[in-house]
């Protein structure tokens, strides 16, 4: 995916679109931050559209990840309720093509920390070297 691929007015439409989302999430998160281990937000409006994106690298493909997802969100959340804005994030690890339970971990603690906070988290998806894959949504939101 690269920046052209997008419809030319991706910044107006709301990151709602699960595919859109994904396709967000395969352009912040590079192959080069899968490799590494990477986690990515991205910061949307009060309409749910792409404002700013976060990557931080170099984050290990371990449960340590889960507490370093949690201090960053604990950062951000209160900035993007503030601006009553909503969050998109992404998990890169270098590969595989199911989540695994570092996966399901953070997922679960971004819903926590979302629901928390009051801010609509717009998705979770794990970007790996095989392809970006969305987390399925919470079950009392898909009933």
């Amino acid at each position: 995916m690269a920046f052209t691929d997008l419809p030319q007015n991706a910044r107006h439409l709301p990151l709602t679109d699960p595919r859109l989302a994904g396709d967000v999430i395969d352009l912040i998160l590079s192959l080069e931050d899968r490799a590494n281990g990477a986690l990515g937000l991205m910061l949307c409006d009060e309409h749910h559209r792409g404002l700013q994106p976060i990557v931080l690298n170099d984050v290990p493909d371990t449960g340590e990840i889960v507490d370093g997802l949690t201090k960053l969100l604990e950062v951000v959340l209160p900035l993007v309720l503030e601006g009553e804005g909503s969050v998109l994030i992404g998990l890169g690890r270098p590969h595989g093509s199911r989540p695994d339970d570092v996966d399901r971990a953070c997922h679960q603690r971004a819903m926590e920390l979302c629901a928390a906070h009051g801010v609509r988290l717009l998705g979770f998806h794990v970007a790996t070297l095989e392809g970006v894959f969305a987390m399925p949504d919470p079950l009392a939101a898909a009933s």
